[in-house]
This record gives C-alpha cells, structure tokens and sequence, in this order.
C-alpha cells in the first residue's frame, strides 16, 4: 500500500499537459468593430469569455456573443496569438485550464464565427492577420487588434 500512495504522489508532481480551456461568464463586455476601417463602430455585448491554449504559449481569446432564440449558434469574436516572454501558459490537466494571472499576447489573427441578421451561417470561419494584444488580468481582459485594411477591433470584458 505505501508503494501506491509513493506512485500517487509522484504522479502529481508530474508536469500537466499544456493544451486546454478555461471558460467564464461575463458580468460586462462590450465589443467595438469597425469592418472597413473608417465610419463609425459597432457595438455589440457579449456573454462568455473562453481561453484555449493548444500549446503551451499559444492562446486564442474568445468573445462569445449571445445566439438569441438559438443560444447554440453563438457568434465569436477571436484574437490568436503568442503569449509574450515573461507571460505564462495556463496551467491546464485533463483538458481543463486555469490562467496564471496577468497573462500578455502578442495578436498576430483576429477572426469570426457565427450567424448574420438573416440567420444565414457564415461559410466559414472569417479570419485574418491583425497586430494587436490581449492584457488579460483577473478583473478585466482588453484585447485591440488592426487588419491589413485597417478594420479595427476591441473587446473589453469584466469575469
């Protein structure tokens, strides 16, 4: 029996994996996006915040915007990047993450999922190279990006 408990022990003092997800609801969050890069912005809310790392030192921020009648169709609002070098990863074991607060990322893609005003799925995943970054803290995340064409992004959120 001591060789067990031994064996569990040091089983926990192994390394986690490096690949997961955290995921919050969100008392505040406000989105502005400015599609063309010049007019006014759009704002829209949004309900759920999710962190996936893939790698260690790889993350996606997720803006998750309520579906309406059909909260299974949510729409997203993603930044991708690379945490920056004195940033940690999550620590995440089984699938399941938890963030190593504050947490900085350089944004190299921006991209969109979901369902127009008409209902009609979008093809596929609308996604592009931007520069931006994420500063991602316990009370507030903020993430700003701009595309090639000048369209802007930024999402401000309250878990």
């Amino acid at each position: 029996m001591a060789g067990l408990l031994e064996c569990s022990l040091r089983a926990r003092e192994l390394p986690g994996e490096d690949f997961g997800r955290w995921q919050r609801a969100l008392q505040h969050c406000r989105i502005l996006s400015t599609p063309s890069g010049t007019g006014p912005p759009r704002q829209e809310s949004c309900s759920v915040l999710r962190l996936d790392q893939q790698l260690e030192g790889l993350l996606t921020v997720r803006f998750l915007l309520p579906g309406g009648e059909r909260p299974s169709l949510d729409r997203q609002l993603v930044f991708a990047g690379v945490l920056e070098e004195d940033s940690p990863g999550m620590r995440c074991r089984m699938s399941r993450c938890v963030p190593r607060w504050p947490l900085r990322l350089r944004v190299s893609a921006v991209g969109q999922t979901g369902y127009g005003a008409t209902a009609a799925a979008m093809e596929l995943t609308r996604a592009q190279l931007a520069t931006g970054s994420c500063r991602l803290e316990a009370r507030e995340v903020v993430c700003e990006a701009v595309g090639p064409a000048g369209e802007r992004w930024r999402a401000e959120a309250s878990p």
